[in-house]
């Protein structure tokens, strides 16, 4: 199969996703993370505090809080700093810093890609409620799952998404506990 069809059937079942929430977006694009992962053959348990980090979209009360501690995450963001001191964090310690420093190195752009991706999704409509279908946050998920298609990883059934919808709390959906979803934590 062509990797324009592949890339267009991705993209079909993204209209699947206009009727769900910006946290139901948020989990997709986490579990579009996770399949990476596993897909890729990444250690697992390396990769749990991050996913952990990520996941607190789901079920966090204040945006605030998740942007800035996934800004800092971003290995891009990270990297740019050799050590801990370099940089004024508000959500790192330095054990964790150099955790994730150390972990960073080590992988290549798949990973800073999707976790700048989940962001972008994550932060598309912030402080504002959701309008329509949320077009910003659509065209940042379709990135996303462009991306997965450029890379040939499988996203995950849309359908457990459904679940969570656009017409609860704004377009920005009730929070829930997004483990409890995730096929890693």
């Amino acid at each position: 199969m062509s990797s324009s069809i592949v890339g267009q059937e991705y993209v079909l079942k993204m209209k699947d996703l206009e009727n769900t929430s910006l946290r139901g977006r948020v989990a997709f694009g986490i579990r579009c993370f996770e399949n990476v992962l596993l897909e890729l053959h990444y250690n697992l348990v390396e990769w749990k505090p991050v996913l952990e980090k990520l996941w607190l979209f789901t079920s966090i009360k204040y945006l605030d809080d998740w942007s800035g501690m996934i800004a800092e995450i971003i290995p891009d963001n990270l990297l740019e700093f050799r050590a801990y001191e370099e940089h004024d964090f508000e959500y790192l310690d330095e054990r964790s810093f150099e955790y994730l420093y150390n972990l960073y190195r080590k992988t290549d752009e798949n990973i800073d890609v999707l976790i700048t991706a989940i962001y972008n999704i994550g932060t598309s409509h912030a402080y504002s409620i959701i309008e329509k279908k949320g077009q910003e946050s659509l065209r940042e998920l379709e990135i996303l799952v462009r991306y997965m298609a450029k890379i040939g990883v499988s996203i995950p059934d849309v359908t457990e998404f459904k679940r969570f919808s656009i017409s609860e709390n704004r377009g920005w959906g009730n929070r829930f506990e997004g483990k409890s979803i995730s096929c890693i934590l």
